[in-house]
């Protein structure tokens, strides 16, 4: 059977949420050659494809382009749906099928910061990803393909350079992208009162927490590809709507992910699963933004933000500890 290229460069979270598909695919006896954005190398080892290929800059089309045509491909699977990918996937030159993110009244009213959002298709995203591959996606393969080296070099890493004892520490991951999706500092403040120590953090740092009293800083000291397995190792996470949330699902560890401006309606939570917890304010003017591009609320309310925070954070702690 001729190979199969499937085109998912980026984001962390929406390469992740690519995976069924790919699992699907292969499953049903086909050779997928995955592309992937070179920012994203660390996590090729651990995708279900025959290969990934890397694709960089604009430079990098056209060679691209002419090793991938020499497999011989039956068709590509653009998921990505851009520019690059539509370059790429007209270099080649074999039947395409593209997904399309949103229809173009959806995206005049994000770009007007109309709101609220009101999908058109609530269909979630991963399996919006099957659908345009002609395929059905399980949820239950959503997992990625970690290596025991991996396992084994990571169990080692935190032993030696964290202090941490694999399978007994928590992660945290308040920040964000966009400001719309961060953990406001009151609720910031009962989770680090909460949640199960050690507890590891984990993103990029904003500066308003610091290690020490059993927290532990693994901000910005861990490569890509050691991190999906660092997360395996722990007892499971508490994240924002980002990619770390995705991760976590992909490694199989729980996971509860937090909405703010944004909504699970858009069809971008994690991929449902006994260990999959997500946590979203239902309310009239939700979701106010695509993305969680939004600096002030539209309302000046944040009632996006307004949770019972001491309750939440015990709920979520109590989440974590049932799988410890």
């Amino acid at each position: 059977m001729n190979p199969t290229i499937l085109i998912r460069l980026t984001a962390m979270g929406d390469v992740l949420l690519a995976v069924p598909t790919a699992r699907a695919l292969a499953a049903a006896g086909q050779e997928v050659h995955w592309v992937l954005h070179r920012r994203w190398a660390g996590l090729a080892p651990a995708l279900p494809a025959t290969h990934v290929h890397l694709l960089g800059g604009a430079a990098d089309l056209l060679p691209l382009a002419r090793r991938l045509r020499k497999l011989g491909p039956a068709n590509v699977i653009d998921l990505q749906g851009k520019p690059a990918s539509l370059a790429l996937s007209a270099m080649i030159g074999v039947p395409t099928r593209r997904y399309g993110k949103r229809p173009w009244r959806e995206e005049i009213a994000a770009a007007r910061g109309v709101y609220p959002l009101h999908p058109t298709d609530p269909t979630p995203v991963w399996q919006r990803y099957a659908q345009v591959a002609g395929i059905v996606a399980r949820a239950e393969d959503a997992l990625l393909e970690l290596k025991e080296l991996g396992i084994r070099e990571a169990a080692a890493w935190l032993s030696g350079k964290a202090g941490l004892k694999p399978g007994t520490f928590t992660l945290f991951h308040p920040s964000a992208a966009h400001p719309g999706k961060r953990i406001p500092q009151e609720g910031i403040a009962e989770l680090l009162g909460r949640l199960p120590r050690p507890l590891v953090l984990v993103g990029d740092t904003d500066g308003t927490i610091v290690a020490g009293d059993g927290l532990v800083d693994l901000r910005g000291r861990t490569s890509m590809d050691m991190l999906p397995y660092i997360f395996y190792h722990s007892r499971g996470i508490i994240s924002t709507d980002s990619g770390p949330m995705h991760l976590a699902r992909a490694v199989g560890i729980p996971v509860a992910g937090i909405f703010f401006q944004t909504d699970p309606c858009l069809g971008f939570a994690p991929v449902p699963g006994e260990r999959v917890k997500v946590v979203s304010k239902p309310l009239p003017c939700k979701p106010c933004s695509l993305h969680g591009k939004r600096q002030p609320c539209p309302l000046s309310t944040w009632a996006c933000r307004d949770f019972a925070w001491p309750a939440l954070a015990e709920e979520l702690a109590a989440f974590i500890g049932c799988d410890a």
